[in-house]
């Protein structure tokens, strides 16, 4: 087969793989939003935690919009983190529905990073 017959394929998984980290990572921050007004509403947490827990996501903003394949890689990373958290917060028994869903969305966005990467890195490798 080909490499330049891939090409366009390829292309197209990477913008499809690309859209999937946006909606996995727009999510995780809505949820983490929500989780931390919640909280905050019901006076478990202050507003500094709300930061905390948002702050390391926020800050992989410009990998995103640069799409920067190694920022990728380390977003991967974050959301096994957010996974880890989360099943954290169910062992001690304060499993709730955000929780779940904040579970999901994180494994979305490590899983979907990890697809950008491996499809990018696909596409930049030199033929020979």
């Amino acid at each position: 087969m080909n490499g330049l017959s891939s090409q366009p394929a390829d292309a197209t998984a990477l913008n499809s793989a690309r859209r999937a980290v946006w909606i996995a990572y727009l999510a995780l921050l809505a949820l983490l939003v929500a989780s931390g007004i919640w909280h905050y509403v019901q006076q478990h947490a202050q507003a500094a935690a709300l930061l905390v827990r948002i702050l390391p996501l926020v800050l992989f903003l410009p990998t995103l919009l640069m799409q920067r394949r190694r920022g990728h890689i380390w977003l991967t990373a974050l959301g096994v983190l957010y996974v880890v958290q989360g099943l954290m917060i169910v062992a001690k028994g304060g499993g709730s529905v955000l929780v779940g869903a904040e579970i999901l969305a994180a494994a979305a966005l490590a899983i979907m990073a990890y697809r950008y990467v491996r499809l990018r890195g696909r596409i930049d490798r030199p033929t020979s």
